[in-house]
This record gives structure tokens, C-alpha cells and sequence, in this order.
């Protein structure tokens, strides 16, 4: 008799992941993901002698600018993040300080994709403003409330069959009009 092989968990975050490389724009955008480490899907070895830190998940350019995306989806309430190196959080230091650094030049742009399933809500939070409610919270977790306090840009989707499908475009329009606004 056959044994059934036991159902191989989906991993929801890598279907976010492509669900918004689904939802670019190939003709207007340039899409990159940096590849992953081992260790990120959970297969640590012995064998593995050294594994990749990348310091967000993609970038995307569009019209002059260039978009540093760190994803993050999630059924909880809230997202854990390292407040310092080693934490092994969801959100890891390298991540905070690649974004970061990224965010320092001139037309660029870096922060999170925040996917919280529950409320099937999406957000932008630029790493400026994560930064800063790290800075006053001695919290170890941003949740929803959080983040929505820190007034981010929603990110609009919409639902197909079983997958999502985002607005990219409109998304980082937004961001380059925000960032217009400020240079005046």
C-alpha cells in the first residue's frame, strides 16, 4: 500500500513575494529579487559554509528612481524586529541597516512591503519612518495600529481568483509625488 505523502506547507510570504513580482510592470519597470540564502527557506546545513545576509528582498526602477522593498506578510497582528544584530527576528538588522543605507543616496527609495493577512491590508512604510518608531518605542514588534499611526501609503490590490494582483504603479507615482511635495 502506497503512504500518502504528508502536504508540503505553503510558505504564504514567498507567494506574496510573487504575487508582487506578478503585479510589475515589465514595460515601464525594472524588477530585480535578490536571491536567497539557504537558511531562508528554513534548510540550514552543515554543508552550507556561508549564507547570503541581502539586505532587502528586491528592487524595482521606474522613471528615475530606484525602490528598495523589504516584504513582509503575515496572519499575526504584529511583526517582530531585531533591535540589534543576531536577534534572528522577522524583520533582521542587516535588512533594517541595508535599507537604510540605500535610503541615503539621491533618488532612492527604501522601505517595506507590510502584508497583514488577517485585515487583508498592504502597506508602505518607508524605512525613515520605521526608524523612527524605533527610536521612540522600546517595542520589539510593530503592529498594524503602528503602523497605520505612522500614516503610511497603502498599497492597493486586488483580489483574482486565489492570488493577489498590486498597484505598483500607482504605489510609486504616489512616492515620487511625495517626495516632490517635500523638495518644495
Amino acid at each position: 500500500m502506497l503512504e500518502e505523502k504528508p502536504k508540503k506547507k505553503k510558505n504564504l510570504g514567498k507567494i506574496f513575494e510573487q504575487n508582487i513580482k506578478k503585479s510589475v510592470d515589465e514595460n515601464s519597470m525594472y524588477y530585480y529579487r535578490l536571491p536567497d540564502s539557504p537558511s531562508s527557506f528554513n534548510q540550514d546545513s552543515p554543508t552550507v559554509r556561508f549564507t547570503l545576509n541581502t539586505p532587502y528582498d528586491m528592487y524595482i526602477f521606474f522613471n528615475r528612481y530606484l525602490y528598495t522593498f523589504e516584504l513582509k506578510s503575515t496572519k499575526a497582528n504584529s511583526i517582530p524586529f531585531d533591535r540589534e544584530k543576531g536577534d534572528k527576528k522577522s524583520i533582521k538588522y542587516n535588512q533594517i541597516i541595508g535599507l537604510l543605507k540605500v535610503s541615503e543616496y539621491t533618488h532612492t527609495r527604501a522601505g517595506f512591503l507590510l502584508d497583514f493577512r488577517t485585515s487583508e491590508m498592504t502597506y508602505y512604510l518607508s524605512i525613515e519612518k520605521f526608524l523612527a518608531f524605533t527610536q521612540s518605542s522600546d517595542k520589539k514588534s510593530i503592529n498594524e495600529k503602528d503602523i497605520i499611526n505612522l500614516r503610511p501609503v497603502i498599497v492597493h490590490k486586488k483580489k483574482l481568483q486565489v492570488h493577489y494582483r498590486y498597484d505598483i504603479t500607482k504605489l510609486l507615482n504616489r512616492l515620487i509625488q511625495k517626495e516632490q511635495n517635500n523638495e518644495q
